[in-house]
């Protein structure tokens, strides 16, 4: 019996529970307003939580013919500081009229799990405006003389004011580099007269072969330098980058310097040796490696800039 005492006891505890008063309410701020001036009606709903479908009053432009709405709040959600199973949601709607009279603001409707609640009607006094008579028609007031200031002058003017200080700083830099240029003594650069190409060729030729590189076995070393002799006389006498080309390009190259056959010759052998001896990583013979080398001598004695008495006589009158 005990059992069946306290299971009704529960039941009737879950039942009072959901009997919490489900109350839905509206309150105005303002009774009465003056035509144009704004009130806000309050929607507020009390419920037990769990009852989640809820649907609010759709609310737009107008509430009645006189009553206008000017806009509709989010809706708002809390819990009771005593009872958290009690959920209160509030909205809040501004609205304003544009005539006098009394008007009465119908109940709000809300549905809550598919049953209609409403709010009790309400009662909006709008007042006019009072105007006596003697304000109806007023003269045009005077124009107001504001005090200059010259931080709005300066505000106003920004633009013109910040081109007038750009060009003042230009025209300071300008007189700055003139004075400190003007009296500056020009260095005549003092030109050493450069060497010829063939006296460079041979004094390295004669350096190489003081050396005596493939003699002690630096075969590879010894073509290096004499490769790079020729190539650099190449390009310092017939003004070609022959120290960037390869063999076969710099042969190319030939039917244009307007040499001769034997020099072509000589030069072909030269380069071709120490290709061989750079990359093909052969030895030559040592009559081969004194041939190249006398090879580069006479090339460079055949094809050097030969300076006539008429070219000195011109040279002087230039």
């Amino acid at each position: 019996m005990k059992g069946i005492r306290y299971s009704i006891l529960f039941l009737l505890i879950i039942g009072l529970n959901s009997l919490v008063a489900q109350e839905f309410r509206a309150t105005i701020d303002k009774e009465q307003i003056k035509i144009g001036e704004q009130c806000t009606i309050t929607l507020e709903l009390e419920n037990t939580v769990g009852n989640n479908s809820i649907q609010f009053p759709e609310l737009r432009d107008t509430i009645s013919k006189f009553i206008e709405i000017v806009q509709v709040g989010n809706i708002d959600t809390t819990f009771d500081e005593e009872d958290v199973t009690v959920q209160y949601f509030k909205q809040e709607v501004k609205v304003t009229s544009w005539d006098s009279g009394y008007y009465a603001i119908k109940p709000f409707q809300l549905i809550l799990n598919g049953d209609t609640l409403q709010t009790e009607a309400l009662l909006l006094e709008v007042n006019s405006v009072n105007i006596t008579p003697e304000e109806d028609i007023k003269d045009i007031k005077d124009i107001m003389e504001v005090p200059f200031s010259i931080s709005d002058w300066i505000i106003a003017n920004r633009v013109i004011l910040l081109s007038i200080v750009g060009i003042i700083l230009l025209l300071l830099l300008a007189w700055y580099l003139y004075k400190r240029y003007k009296n500056k003594e020009v260095v005549e650069e003092i030109q050493v007269p450069k060497e010829e190409a063939d006296i460079v060729a041979r004094r390295k030729l004669e350096e190489l072969s003081s050396m005596e590189l493939w003699q002690k076995g630096e075969t590879k070393a010894y073509y290096s330098e004499l490769s790079f002799i020729v190539r650099e006389y190449l390009e310092n006498r017939f003004r070609f980058m022959a120290l960037e080309l390869s063999t076969e390009e710099i042969l190319m190259q030939l039917p244009q310097l307007d040499l001769e056959e034997n020099e072509r010759k000589k030069l072909h052998k030269i380069l071709s040796l120490s290709d061989m001896a750079k990359f093909a990583k052969q030895n030559p013979l040592a009559s081969e490696n004194e041939e190249a080398l006398r090879y580069a001598f006479e090339f460079v004695e055949a094809t050097k800039i030969v300076v006539t008495e008429e070219d000195k006589e011109e040279e002087i009158k230039e």
